[in-house]
C-alpha cells in the first residue's frame, strides 16, 4: 500500500509504503496491524496493514496496481495507526 503523498511519488523515484499480508480468521491480529476485509479492497483475500514494516521503495520495483483502497474509513485507521505507531 503506498502511503506517501502524490506530490513525493511523481517527484522522487521512491514511495513509501506498507506491506499487506494475507491474513485469516484464525491468524493473530497485532496492535500495528489494520485488519482490511477483502470487500473494501477488492483483494482476494482478507488483508493486514503492516505499519510495523513501513518502508520506501524505488517505482521500478512495482510491476502493476493490485487495487485501491477508496474507504474513508479505512484510510483514517490506517493513518492513526501510523500517527500511533510513530507517537505523533
Amino acid at each position: 500500500m503506498i502511503v506517501s503523498n502524490d506530490a513525493v511519488n511523481h517527484t522522487l523515484p521512491v514511495s513509501t509504503i506498507i506491506p499487506l499480508s494475507s491474513v485469516t480468521a484464525e491468524d493473530r491480529i497485532y496492535p500495528t496491524e489494520i485488519l482490511l476485509p477483502k470487500d473494501a479492497t477488492g483483494l482476494e483475500k482478507d488483508s493486514v496493514v503492516m505499519i510495523h514494516q513501513i518502508g520506501t521503495i524505488s517505482h521500478t520495483r512495482f510491476v502493476k496496481k493490485m487495487s485501491e483502497l477508496i474507504l474513508p474509513s479505512y484510510q483514517k485507521k490506517i493513518m492513526n495507526a501510523i500517527k500511533d505507531y510513530f507517537e505523533y
